[in-house]
């Protein structure tokens, strides 16, 4: 009976070591914890100044992101009302246009019906003013020689100089005017027999051209501007005179065709000029040095 009571008594003791070995294991865990609960605490302090910089970051960011939106928003409420006042603008354009020519339409009805007969007068006086003034500049003459073209002048001329744009551009005008000459579209006749009409145009054409010819044969950069001012006024009194043979006239387009050319034959030919006078200058330095 004693044994067994020294034997339950030593378990006990055992157990009872056993636990104040664990007692003591656990109170140094919990010290443990307490000393790390004390370290968060001194950085959390020592943090918890910086948390406005973070609060304020985060607005920040915020701040900009709905700057970003409303910029986006405003980009593209500008972008609408641009294209909207494009149109409108577009829109009072075509109505300022509309209302000018209606204006001028109404001025010149106004002025009919106020002048009665005497408005087509005026119109025949500004006529004959012009028609004067071109018979006057035939009369006192342009200085001009009674010498007709070549027409392959011109093609020699571009060939020697198609690398520069003004010969590129005289090409393709001389083929408007080759193609005009050939389809007979450049003036027009109120005959209603095809024959005659298609007769009288080719007529007139054909003297037109003859002088434009003639003046192509002697142009040059001083005398362009002359020249110009002697086909207009063949235009105006061929125009004239060709109302006499069913109202034959040169349309203002072809007039506009060849006076290109004469622009354009002008600045090949002074092109070339220069190119002739450069290696002269060139050559008489080498003779003086």
């Amino acid at each position: 009976m004693l044994e067994s009571l020294q034997v339950n008594l030593d378990r006990t003791r055992n157990n009872l070591a056993e636990h104040e070995q664990q007692n003591d294991a656990l109170h140094h865990q919990l010290n443990t914890c307490r000393i790390e609960i004390g370290n968060l605490k001194n950085r959390v302090e020592k943090l918890s100044q910086y948390q406005d910089i973070v609060d304020i970051e985060h607005y920040i960011a915020e701040r900009k992101n709905q700057a970003e939106s409303f910029v986006e928003v405003t980009k593209t409420e500008a972008e609408f009302l641009l294209e909207k006042m494009k149109a409108e603008i577009e829109n009072t354009r075509h109505y300022l246009e509309k209302l000018e020519k209606n204006s001028q339409l109404k001025l010149e009805a106004q002025a009919r019906e106020r002048l009665g007969a005497f408005y087509n007068q005026v119109l025949e006086q500004e006529n004959l003013e012009a028609i004067s003034k071109a018979l006057e500049n035939k009369i006192q003459g342009y200085g001009i020689q009674e010498v007709y073209p070549v027409q392959t002048f011109l093609d020699q001329l571009i060939d020697g100089y198609g690398d520069i744009h003004a010969a590129q551009q005289l090409k393709e005008v001389r083929r408007k005017i080759k193609n005009a000459i050939a389809a007979n579209t450049g003036g027009q006749c109120e005959y209603v027999e095809e024959n005659r009409q298609l007769s009288a145009i080719a007529l007139v054409t054909h003297v037109f051209n003859s002088k434009a010819d003639l003046y192509l044969s002697q142009l040059d950069h001083d005398t362009v501007d002359l020249f110009i001012q002697a086909l207009q006024d063949d235009f105006i009194l061929i125009n004239h005179y060709g109302v006499a043979f069913g109202h034959t006239r040169i349309h203002e387009s072809f007039l506009k065709l060849r006076l290109e050319e004469f622009k354009l034959t002008a600045l090949v030919l002074a092109f070339k000029a220069q190119q002739q006078t450069e290696p002269s200058e060139l050559q008489q330095q080498r003779v003086e040095g």
